[in-house]
């Protein structure tokens, strides 16, 4: 399993989990119109996460929802560095899809970089049931490519919407979709089981502790969690809420992605990295005597 597939499919799970702000529990899947319903309903807004590596945090995420008059977007941005690396293994990735008003895909774009070169894929729909592909990696030639894929077809991010227009999550409910994997590059169809009921305590805000030179929990929140189970393709997988959002996830398998608030998701991070550099500067300054 690569490097690449694991950021990929980081990535895409929070695009899924940040579009479950778009649902109402009240519709129900499969009906265009009341999709277009569920889309007037989205409200802007952001959350983070901490990339966790066993109890090491190595980095930090965001998804962000905007919207406008023409459609809706989708930003994503995920940062790997463990504080005691070297610049070398620093992963960052970075992903925007975009919706049409009736909740419509019309595009995406995924951005790789770090020690395994720059690496983008975009996709574009084109009429019925044709996603365009061009895919750039390293120096070499541009590859452009079409899929068919079938009309109702979701992007993976578009899932827990789904999931959120039918009724609350229930332990044991099966669900499956027609779905694009953008990590394989394959339409493919998902199968998940809610396998589990659970409760979180969540950071939802933070102080700064300035005796450490840290932020640390001001206050949190209990939420109560739905583990989505895959068979097969695990690009859809972890704890969600009530409103799909992702509260922790494992992507395959590899570092683990746990919501909290913005200052102890990104700030702390960059405390530890500056901290870090620092330290190693110290480390390598010759002394004099």
């Amino acid at each position: 399993m690569t490097t690449r597939e694991s950021i990929g499919a980081g990535i895409i799970f929070l695009w899924l989990v940040g579009l479950a702000l778009l649902a109402r529990r009240e519709l129900f899947v499969g009906e265009p119109e009341q999709m277009a319903e569920a889309a007037l309903l989205v409200v802007p807004g952001s959350a983070y996460y901490e990339v966790m590596n066993g109890d090491t945090r190595v980095g930090w995420a965001s998804s962000s929802i905007d919207t406008s008059l023409t459609g809706i977007s989708v930003r994503d941005v995920l940062v790997i560095e463990p504080p005691d690396s070297g610049a070398r293994d620093r992963i960052a990735a970075r992903a925007r899809v975009t919706l049409t008003p009736g909740l419509r895909l019309t595009g995406f774009t995924f951005e790789l970089g770090g020690d395994h070169g720059p690496y983008k894929v975009s996709g574009k729909m084109g009429q019925d049931t044709l996603l365009q592909l061009i895919t750039n990696a390293g120096k070499a030639r541009a590859d452009t490519e079409s899929v068919t894929v079938r009309r109702s077809v979701f992007w993976p991010t578009t899932v827990p919407l789904a999931l959120a227009l039918a009724a609350r999550p229930k332990v044991g409910r099966v669900y499956k979709y027609p779905i694009y994997d953008p990590t394989t590059g394959t339409p493919e169809e998902i199968q998940l089981t809610v396998g589990a009921e659970s409760l979180f305590v969540i950071p939802d805000s933070a102080k700064m502790d300035d005796a450490h030179r840290s932020w640390i929990v001001a206050h949190e929140d209990t939420v109560r969690g739905w583990r989505l189970d895959p068979q097969g393709s695990t690009i859809v997988s972890g704890w969600i809420d009530e409103r799909g959002r992702a509260i922790q996830t494992t992507p395959l398998g590899t570092f683990t992605l746990k919501r909290t608030a913005y200052e102890l998701a990104f700030l702390n991070w960059t405390l530890e990295a500056k901290q870090s550099a620092a330290a190693k500067k110290a480390l390598h300054t010759p002394t004099t005597r």
